[in-house]
């Protein structure tokens, strides 16, 4: 466990154990804010509340919704908690492998 850690540390380049665990909260709790946001946006678009009562095509549509609803959430929690250069950075980077077409020619 150690070893994924400071390889963690090393890939953002981050130097202090408490910033990792101060990012990891950050993770923490943009993941469980997007369960009490996807359940509205779930139940106005399909008036389902779950996953298994929905349609295939209705979870794409839900999945891809979530997708973008984390990645605001992610960069307004992560900015309001002091982590605006990181969240800033790791959007980017989940956007451009997520969307290869956002990725600079050289």
């Amino acid at each position: 466990m150690r070893v994924l850690w400071e390889k963690l540390k090393t890939k953002w380049n981050i130097q202090s154990d408490k910033r990792m665990i101060w990012i990891f909260i950050i993770f923490a709790l943009t993941g469980s804010s997007i369960g009490f946001v996807r359940r509205p946006i779930t139940m106005s678009l399909f008036q389902k509340s779950t996953y298994a009562e929905l349609i295939w095509y209705e979870v794409m549509i839900t999945v891809v919704i979530v997708y973008f609803m984390y990645q605001i959430l992610l960069f307004t929690i992560g900015s309001l908690l002091g982590e605006h250069q990181f969240v800033k950075w790791f959007v980017l980077k989940m956007n451009k492998r997520m969307f290869p077409f956002l990725r600079k020619k050289i």
